[in-house]
């Protein structure tokens, strides 16, 4: 499902502070250990991304304030991020009044951050390509039925279908390395 016409994000480090930088408390790092100012590379997480993640939170602002976070299965497009919510649950009418958010996603050597905004797909191509896209990274089938989807089965807490589909548009993304083995690093899309 990767999007061949989808540009690269910029890539930039994200200054990581040192001893000489700090008062008193030492570098994190053994001695000796420096990590070696490399970032990470973008196909790396699209890799990741498409073989499926780990556990991956979805937050969103509450109209009332506060943060309403829930998981969910997003599945990368090469562009994008598609997911499934059932239209009454909570996480459907935050999405709905406000799509801003983020994701966090554990991709095992790497932890992804993710800032964007949802907004809910209805129009045949996109639900289409969508329901494509999980059953591609997640093996979950999905049949498009209006402007919803219906499944076979789902994630216990999600309500059951019929499922409302959402695109979510990264406008930047931080990854952080589970063991030095690239430096910090801001994506901006």
């Amino acid at each position: 499902m990767s999007d061949p016409n989808a540009s690269e994000p910029t890539v930039e480090l994200i200054p990581r502070h040192t001893a000489a930088t700090l008062p008193d408390h030492g570098s994190d790092q053994p001695d000796g250990d420096q990590p070696d100012n490399r970032p990470q590379v973008w196909s790396d997480v699209e890799e990741l991304l498409r073989a499926g993640s780990g556990t991956t939170w979805l937050s969103v602002g509450r109209s009332a304030g506060g943060v309403h976070t829930r998981p969910v299965f997003a599945a990368w497009t090469g562009d994008a991020f598609v997911f499934a919510s059932n239209g009454s649950t909570a996480k459907s009418a935050h999405l709905d009044a406000d799509g801003r958010g983020s994701l966090a996603i554990d991709l095992s050597s790497v932890h992804l951050v993710v800032e964007g905004r949802a907004d809910r797909l209805v129009t045949p191509a996109g639900l289409e390509n969508a329901s494509a896209a999980l059953l591609e990274v997640y093996g979950w089938p999905t049949t498009v039925i209006g402007d919803v989807v219906d499944a076979p089965y789902g994630a216990p807490t999600s309500g059951g279908p019929p499922y409302r589909l959402y695109r979510f548009t990264p406008a930047r993304a931080f990854a952080f390395p589970t063991a030095d083995q690239f430096e910090p690093t801001r994506f901006r899309f």
